[in-house]
């Protein structure tokens, strides 16, 4: 086992250093990669999806009438940033001590090339009763899911579980929170802020009373099981005004929603849209637009699913201490996939830290316990 870990640990070099930053370069080179790896193993990856952007599919039947594990992980990466702000050139894949560092080395390359050779161990493995679905989905940190989709809509992949592979070696997540963005604009009348008779309409005072008015609505007090820490409500993005002496006749902002299982789309759009009709009702010369820009679900699986219990049981065993259920704050693509009604492990895995952020690391030392962990949840969900 210890020629698999080490196998691991220069694999993950191989895709940190084959660089896909998001919006900045193409996912050829890493699927490429991660496809002759797979075939060396005698496995059939297929590239599909857009050219650009492509994704990895591969299917792996060992006993068609039994169950299926999705071994599901993102191509790209965040951009590296400021480079000056690095310890380490961020896509040379730098190991010192237990550490190795580098972008996208914990978001999601380690889950990459972990679940590469854990589909190989099981597939070798006579006691292995069940199916692979290998997934690598590109254009995935923008909050697009493309390549997702992709897969979703070329191969209609079925699968009992779906494993994501984003890193955290002491809590499992089982879910995560929605997320919801607008755009919204006032328009005003522009006007010398110095005139005495031409007041003109200020667009940023118009847009002050809409954040007030939809501040009141407490979409960011929202508290359930599983998500105690609750919804959000955050004015991002703010732009108007063209000079310190012009009254604005525009202004722009965005905004986030981080929303609960017990929420809805149609619920937040609807509250929003009245309390801006109130608004107006009240204030005539505010004049608002409101754009819609994209929603994605929140998802819980069930603490009491089979491969849930089985995951937390063998990591405790592992681990030797508590593991905790919990569910993520951030987006994943698992809002996608569980629109099938197909079962989600959102996170877990090697021992990391600073994703989307300088310095990103993972703990080697970790990868044999997270990978001896999924082997045996694996083995013991699929042998009936």
């Amino acid at each position: 086992m210890k020629r698999i870990y080490s196998d691991i640990i220069k694999f993950t070099k191989r895709l940190v250093e084959t660089p896909s930053q998001n919006d900045i370069d193409s996912e050829k080179k890493i699927a490429d990669v991660i496809s002759k790896k797979l075939s060396s193993f005698g496995f059939f990856p297929e590239i599909i999806g857009n050219k650009k952007h492509p994704s990895i599919f591969c299917r792996i039947i060992k006993n068609p009438k039994r169950k299926t594990i999705w071994l599901e992980s993102c191509l790209d990466t965040v951009p590296v940033g400021n480079i000056s702000k690095w310890k380490y050139p961020p896509l040379k894949a730098t190991i010192k001590g237990s550490k190795m560092y580098g972008r996208g080395v914990s978001d999601s390359k380690i889950g990459i090339a972990l679940f590469c050779y854990l589909a190989k161990a099981l597939y070798d493995n006579s006691e292995f009763k069940g199916n692979i679905i290998l997934g690598f989905d590109a254009n995935e940190q923008n909050g697009e899911y493309s390549g997702i989709r992709d897969i979703i809509k070329s191969k209609r992949p079925k699968a009992d579980i779906c494993i994501l592979g984003y890193q955290g070696i002491d809590e499992i997540s089982i879910g995560m929170r929605g997320w919801l963005r607008l755009k919204i604009t006032t328009k005003g009348k522009s006007a010398h802020t110095g005139s005495r008779y031409k007041r003109g309409n200020n667009a940023i005072h118009q847009m002050v009373e809409v954040i007030t008015a939809l501040r009141k609505l407490n979409f960011g007090s929202k508290k359930e099981t599983f998500f105690e820490y609750g919804s959000a409500f955050n004015v991002s993005f703010v732009k108007g005004g063209t000079s310190i002496n012009i009254v604005p006749d525009g202004c722009e902002i965005k905004i986030d929603i981080r929303f609960l299982p017990s929420q809805t789309k149609q619920e937040i759009l609807s509250k929003i849209s009245n309390t801006l009709k109130e608004l107006k009702k009240k204030k005539p010369n505010i004049h608002y637009e409101i754009e819609f820009l994209r929603c994605e679900p929140s998802f819980l699986t069930s603490s009491k699913n089979k491969f849930v219990k089985l995951l937390q049981k063998t990591a405790q065993e592992k681990l030797r201490k508590e593991i905790l259920l919990v569910t993520s704050g951030a987006g994943s693509v698992g809002s996608v996939i569980n629109e099938f009604n197909i079962p989600i492990i959102n996170s877990f895995g090697c021992r990391s830290d600073n994703v989307h952020a300088p310095n990103e690391w993972i703990d080697i030392n970790s990868i044999s316990k997270v990978f001896q962990i999924y082997n045996k949840a694996i083995l013991d969900f699929c042998e009936k």
